[in-house]
């Protein structure tokens, strides 16, 4: 094999940066000239394409029977929008359903997805599993105690406040 130095400044991804897509309506100019009789050298002079370009829209014309774009060669998503609306909605409509209730509800529908693929959608829409803050226990006779030291209280100053160390100042 023959060794190229000096190249790393030029390079395969550089010089394909500047290629353009071919518009359909001149793909399909190319095929009927080429229908109509013309080589390939003088349907490149007449359109302005490289030859190579002209070659490959006639050999994936001949092949397909189509110019327009084909469909990608990448995995296509298991989740479609239908299905990620879906499960959203189950989350809207109850907030604290968890992804393995989804799951089970997806699978009964004939739905067949992995746990981690409905937590992604769900991440993906904006939602994430957050444990709900702790608060204390306020009976009715708590509510009904602090109303009363409030009124109590209600005309004290503020340095009389400032001088107290509030012991219900949790975190939960």
């Amino acid at each position: 094999q023959a060794q190229v130095k000096n190249r790393s400044s030029v390079g395969l991804w550089t010089v394909m940066a500047n290629t353009k897509e071919i518009t359909e309506d001149l793909r399909l100019r190319i095929v009927a000239a080429h229908k109509s009789g013309k080589g390939y050298k003088t349907i490149s002079k007449c359109f302005e394409v490289p030859v190579a370009t002209v070659q490959s829209i006639i050999k994936k014309c001949k092949m397909f029977h189509t110019v327009k774009n084909l469909r990608g060669r990448g995995r296509k998503p298991k989740v479609t929008p239908v299905l990620a609306s879906r499960i959203v909605r189950e989350v809207k409509k109850n907030p604290r359903i968890t992804t393995k209730a989804i799951l089970m509800n997806l699978c009964s529908a004939g739905g067949n997805i992995s746990r981690q693929t409905v937590q992604r959608t769900l991440h993906t829409a904006g939602f994430h599993g957050r444990r709900p803050r702790r608060t204390p226990l306020l009976q009715i006779r708590h509510t009904k105690a602090r109303l009363a030291f409030a009124n109590v209280h209600l005309d004290k100053e503020e340095d009389f406040w400032s001088s107290i160390l509030w012991s219900d100042e949790t975190k939960i």
